[in-house]
């Protein structure tokens, strides 16, 4: 009896060396010297490597550096803030992506799979090449570590569940401004033929539009003493009414003549990355803004330059955004006294459960209602006599403050509206 347990444990223990063995894999590695792409500042830097099973298995590595402590999720979430390409989606995570001109890449779980299926994805990391023993967002990192992120299911696990091993072979990452050479366009004070307000100080401001028309045309603002980039961009608007700016942030900025209908708007529906995500971003001398456009402070002799981020070109350190499109100067507003001549009336405002737009000039006039984050709440087309008013309905609006933009051939005036 004794002899027969002996042999039965004898086979197990082989069998136990022969599986583990069986499904060992050498768990591919990278170093740091091949890393193109580094991410971050500080002392200590480690190398993450992740590598996707669904549908094509490919494996990418950063570089990643940081003072301090660090988690593996940090190093994650960073990159993916620095590398538009990566998306990273849930704290634990969920969905890691990543997509450019050549891959498609998804580490996510099907819902409806089991553990060991083809399509169970689940995101899990080791750190030199043991297991995580935490979740990511706990999971420290420390100098000259390796850590490798992957989907469970091309990953092999050791029978003690102390190694995990991806065997694709990983490539850098590329530098998504390398190669780019994306040349900031500029244009002088010299060239500028448009300016407005009066003062000792004097500043270029210059706006790109993406969406739909790339197109980029350039103001100067002249002031006294203290100024900011909003202040210097409503002022401008203020004087010229071909252009409007909608919302504090400013949420929407748009331009309307004779040759362009311009936006700058981000779709309430996308996301960073998509063409439509056209938020306004701002620099001063080429230099990403460090603050709110109202907090941004300008001096004698600046270029400012706000544009859309959807053709905006980043560099990796967040420390200037690039927009290439060729300046134009801006012309004298040749209708100027038409355009004041187009008084905008709202009223009763506050509003409740509707409000009328009286409108001056007659002709097609489209009459628009934009919420503070510059989304498009209402939009009409009307035929308006001279002195007609024009009906809002404001029932399905929320409490807040709106504005209502009125657009006549070339002609554009925005009213604050506020709905109680």
């Amino acid at each position: 009896m004794r002899f027969k347990n002996f042999t039965l444990l004898f086979l197990m223990g082989i069998f136990g060396l022969f599986t583990t063995n069986l499904f060992a894999q050498q768990d591919a590695t990278i170093s740091a010297d091949e890393i193109t792409y580094w991410v971050g500042e500080g002392e200590n830097q480690v190398v993450v490597a992740m590598s996707w099973c669904s549908y094509t298995e490919t494996a990418l590595a950063w570089g990643y550096r940081f003072d301090g402590e660090a988690t593996v999720f940090q190093a994650l979430t960073d990159i993916a803030a620095a590398d538009s390409r990566l998306t990273v989606i849930g704290s634990a995570p969920t969905n890691v992506t990543y997509v450019d001109d050549v891959y498609n890449l998804t580490m996510c779980p099907n819902p409806d799979a089991d553990w060991g299926d083809d399509d169970y994805d689940v995101p899990m990391h080791s750190v030199n090449g043991l297991m995580g023993q935490n979740m990511m967002a706990a999971e420290p990192i420390h100098n000259n570590d390796f850590v490798k992120i992957g989907g469970v299911a091309c990953g092999i696990m050791s029978s003690d569940w102390t190694t995990i091993s991806w065997s694709t072979e990983i490539m850098p990452a590329t530098d998504p401004n390398a190669g780019e050479d994306v040349i900031d366009a500029t244009i002088s004070a010299d060239e500028i033929v448009y300016w407005i307000g009066e003062g000792e100080n004097q500043v270029v401001v210059a706006i790109s539009w993406c969406s739909d028309t790339e197109a980029a045309l350039a103001w100067g603002y002249r002031f006294n003493g203290e100024a900011t980039v909003f202040q210097a961009l409503t002022d401008i608007a203020a004087a010229d009414g071909r252009l409007t700016v909608i919302g504090d942030a400013p949420s929407n900025v748009t331009y309307v003549d004779e040759e362009y209908n311009l936006t700058m708007c981000p779709n309430p529906d996308a996301e960073w990355g998509d063409p439509d995500y056209d938020v306004p971003m701002h620099s001063v001398n080429g230099l990403m803004g460090m603050n709110m456009m109202a907090a941004e402070p300008i001096h004698n002799n600046d270029f400012v330059k706000i544009g859309g981020v959807a053709c905006g070109v980043m560099s990796s350190d967040w420390t200037t955004i690039s927009w290439s499109t060729e300046i134009m100067p801006a012309s004298i507003n040749t209708s100027l006294n038409e355009n004041q001549s187009m008084t905008l009336s709202v009223y009763p405002n506050p509003a409740s459960n509707e409000t009328f737009v009286t409108i001056e000039n007659a002709g097609l006039t489209m009459v628009s209602v934009y919420d503070i984050q510059g989304r498009m709440v209402s939009n009409m087309s009307v035929e308006a006599e001279a002195g007609e008013q024009v009906r809002i309905s404001t029932e399905s609006m929320s409490n807040g403050v709106y504005f209502v933009r009125v657009s006549n051939d070339s002609v554009v005036r925005t009213a604050k509206l506020v709905v109680k």
